[in-house]
């Protein structure tokens, strides 16, 4: 049990955080045995988090493009795309989005309760209660840094 008692530390002989590896293992391992029982919550899941991990992209990418084209020059750091950036983040907005639009679809016709994609409108209750709860308490936590 010694191994578990940091999840953060590193592991002196790897030089990896063998800790949250294997809770990252644990934790794919026991989401892959919803497969098991319904494989409709198992494809939710993973389109769900599938649309996440896009719109987690997309976002930024829109803000950088808005302030190449309209603000103030960015600040980059040791990389940069340089002629390429505008681009490459237009290519990667228009791709963002048409994944976007067409991930939450079901993949099959007919569509029943047992074959539909659940993950649009988990998504969408998700982004409303995000809404809700900065309209109602979020917006006094939150502070700039």
């Amino acid at each position: 049990m010694q191994l578990l008692t940091n999840p953060l530390k590193i592991h002196p002989k790897f030089r990896m955080p063998i800790n949250s590896l294997i809770l990252i293992t644990a934790t794919c391992f026991l989401l892959s045995l919803i497969y098991i029982g319904s494989t409709t919550a198992y494809n939710a899941i993973v389109s769900l988090c599938s649309i996440g991990l896009h719109v987690s992209y997309l976002l930024p990418i829109a803000f950088i493009m808005l302030r190449k084209i309209h603000g103030p020059p960015v600040a980059y750091g040791p990389f940069s795309l340089g002629k390429w950036g505008v681009p490459v983040n237009m290519f990667a907005l228009v791709y963002l989005i048409y994944v976007i639009i067409w991930m939450p679809f079901p993949t099959m016709l007919p569509v029943t309760g047992a074959n539909m994609n659940y993950a649009g409108p988990i998504l969408l209750a998700v982004i409303l209660g995000g809404i809700a709860d900065w309209f109602i308490s979020g917006h006094k936590r939150f502070e700039f840094p």
